[in-house]
């Protein structure tokens, strides 16, 4: 199985997050930025979608996210910067624990194709396990997202 290294902190962050934001989703990017594991926090505002659409938006942040489109867009940025790369993004699951659903999956996807294919999908979730953290990445043999463990740096 491939593996995805992650910074213990980057990871506490990620958790810290989701609790924070409990019940409700949260979402996020982990930059690498002078060598290091950055957390950037988005702001989930599916619950405003769906506020103002229920017809369109039937999941609320409770079940759902969408990362405000200027936080994610700065994060690309910043990304693309010298020395710096998009390592992962982050979402929780408040109720059912870290898997990457179906849902999860098209979201990561354009088309027929993943919209990053390079960058991880770390889900992470205290609703069954505390802690509990996966991460996913595109495997161009499956043409499926694959598990990849996780191993942790000190912070």
């Amino acid at each position: 199985m491939e593996s995805l290294t992650l910074a213990r902190g980057a990871l506490e962050s990620m958790l810290a997050h989701a609790r924070e934001t409990h019940p409700e989703e949260c979402c996020g990017a982990v930059l690498v930025e002078g060598g290091r594991d950055v957390v950037r926090r988005f702001t989930n505002i599916q619950g405003r979608l769906h506020r103002e659409d229920p017809a369109t938006q039937p999941r609320d942040a409770r079940t759902a996210y969408a990362p405000e489109p200027r936080e994610l867009f700065a994060a690309i940025r910043d990304a693309e910067a010298p020395g710096a790369s998009l390592k992962a993004f982050y979402h929780s699951h408040a109720v059912r624990g870290a898997y990457f659903s179906g849902e999860d999956r098209a979201r990561a996807m354009f088309g027929d194709e993943p919209s990053y294919p390079e960058v991880a999908y770390i889900v992470v979730s205290d609703a069954r396990t505390t802690g509990e953290a996966r991460a996913f990445r595109w495997d161009e043999v499956a043409r499926d997202f694959v598990e990849l463990t996780i191993e942790l740096t000190p912070p």
